[in-house]
């Protein structure tokens, strides 16, 4: 069993991992979108739950979910985390240009069906208190 993710929160940023399987996953389904959305502004309205872009449902389908990849690869994030993973794709800023950027939690219908393609699926959120 192999799992990814963690605390995060570099402040200025870190490389991409490239044998994190995960980050690798979210690199192939989103990284050229979420670099394009950067270069153009739209990700670039400050605030809580700021916007509806790529990164902002990324961050809020990361934090504090846990991925599944078949049996054995597991992926889990922090708030710090998700934005760490998402400011090493774009490869600008850090882990604050994402944190609180949308709802926490609940995976956003694209980014389920973009990490399903690369065979992640979220797991179903444990009950409190279990």
């Amino acid at each position: 069993m192999t799992d990814f993710g963690g605390m995060g929160g570099v402040a200025g940023g870190r490389p991409r991992c490239p044998e994190d399987l995960f980050e690798s996953a979210c690199e192939r389904a989103f990284g050229e979108k979420l670099r394009a959305e950067h270069a153009d502004g739209t990700d670039s309205q400050g605030g809580f739950y700021r916007n509806n872009c790529l990164g902002c449902r990324l961050w809020g389908s990361l934090a504090n979910v846990d991925w599944m990849h078949g049996e054995e690869h597991f992926a889990s994030y922090s708030f710090r985390a998700a934005g760490d993973l998402i400011a090493a794709i774009v490869g600008a800023g850090d882990y604050m240009d994402w944190y609180c950027s949308a709802n926490h939690g609940t995976p956003y219908d694209d980014i389920v069906e973009g990490l399903a393609k690369e065979g992640w699926r979220p797991l179903p959120p444990t009950p409190e208190g279990a």
